[in-house]
């Protein structure tokens, strides 16, 4: 009977052992993938409390050795959210929707003012300058990214270098 319950004692601890071992592993791997994208200084710019639009910024690194694309951005106190790029077309700045975002191997995205940039439309309510508004970033290799950006002021963009950029 010793022996039988010893047996049993080691398969359970066996068990837990390797299950132990494939957490660990697991983890190690979500790590990995997390590592795969960063997201530095994210930011929206604050606006007056009647604002139907804000804009959201930052950096966007890709560590891995393919192009990644950015699907989407998601939040629940705007109706939408939207990928854009301003470009000089006709004379006049416009802001075009964009289907993705990419992001070249081992390079980085950055988003700001009169460039890249996620359109947010229709907050419930305008965040406060010092507020944190919660993105979540979706990437078409299956990761998706949430994020804290920080409402802050932002300097206007300057009209007479927008006048002569063209993309």
């Amino acid at each position: 009977m010793k022996k039988i319950t010893l047996n049993l004692v080691l398969s359970l601890l066996s068990l837990v052992f390797a299950t132990q071992i494939n957490a660990v592993t697991h983890d190690h791997e979500g790590q990995y993938d997390m590592e795969t994208i960063s997201v530095d200084n994210p930011w929206v710019r604050s606006a007056p409390p009647n604002a139907p639009i804000l804009g959201a910024f930052m950096e966007i690194s890709n560590h891995s050795d393919g192009n990644i694309k950015l699907l989407s951005a998601n939040t629940k106190d705007y109706k939408r959210l939207e990928l854009h790029k301003t470009v000089f077309q006709g004379g006049m700045m416009k802001m075009i929707k964009q289907d993705f975002m990419s992001i070249p191997a081992h390079s980085k995205l950055t988003l700001k003012p009169g460039s890249w940039h996620i359109m947010m439309i229709q907050p419930k309510k305008v965040p406060r300058e010092g507020d944190s508004v919660v993105i979540k970033l979706v990437f078409d290799n299956g990761l998706s990214k949430t994020i804290h950006a920080k409402v802050r002021k932002g300097r206007a963009m300057d009209s007479k270098k927008m006048m002569h950029h063209q993309h």
